[in-house]
């Protein structure tokens, strides 16, 4: 592989992204909605639907830049654990006139945590349900540690749940922040 073809994140290889991002177009495989399902400081998420099943996910449009390519290597990584929303595809494609990072994910449908907490009408979760919600987040957390990514954003804004309901999965998403960390290059920046 040739260094044109590899970028370079902090002295770390991006080859993960880069060998799975598509380059078609991403209307040949999915109806984007106009259903906007959050905002960040980085893009929107929308809703959108795969051609072929017709199974509702979510879109992150992300404008291109080692940033955003960061933040997508890092998820893109982690998107074995359970605990963690995961990324399904990701497309470089011109997007409302830009060159964009379009990434395909999972739809989580049960909210935020930070709303669960809100709606909680008796004050406190029971001792089952908060430990039902820390092993989750612990789960989340182990799996990125063991793959020396450090999330750095952890907060119940940040963990969504699959469904509503009880049964719904916490799951935490955006990487906004992440790094990955050695102990030869040790985290020194403010998140």
């Amino acid at each position: 592989m040739t260094s044109s073809t590899t970028s370079t994140m902090e002295g770390h290889d991006l080859y993960f992204l880069n060998q799975k991002t598509k380059t078609t177009p991403i209307e040949n495989d999915y109806k984007i909605s106009n259903n906007v399902l959050g905002l960040g400081i980085n893009g929107k998420v929308v809703q959108c639907f795969s051609i072929v099943t017709g199974e509702k996910f979510a879109l992150k449009v992300l404008v291109d830049c080692h940033k955003a390519r960061r933040e997508i290597d890092l998820h893109w990584r982690a998107s074995g654990c359970i605990n963690i929303v995961n990324i399904i595809d990701v497309y470089e494609n011109v997007y409302m006139e830009k060159k964009c990072l379009l990434v395909i994910m999972e739809c989580m449908e049960g909210g935020e945590l930070f709303q669960r907490i809100q709606e909680h009408n008796e004050g406190a979760f029971t001792e089952r349900e908060a430990a039902h919600i820390m092993t989750a987040i612990c789960s989340a957390v182990k799996y990125l540690h063991d793959l020396n990514i450090a999330h750095r954003d952890l907060k119940p804004e940040n963990l969504l749940y699959s469904k509503p309901g009880p049964n719904g999965i916490l799951k935490l998403t955006d990487f906004g922040f992440a790094k990955e960390v050695s102990q030869k290059a040790p985290l020194k920046t403010p998140c």
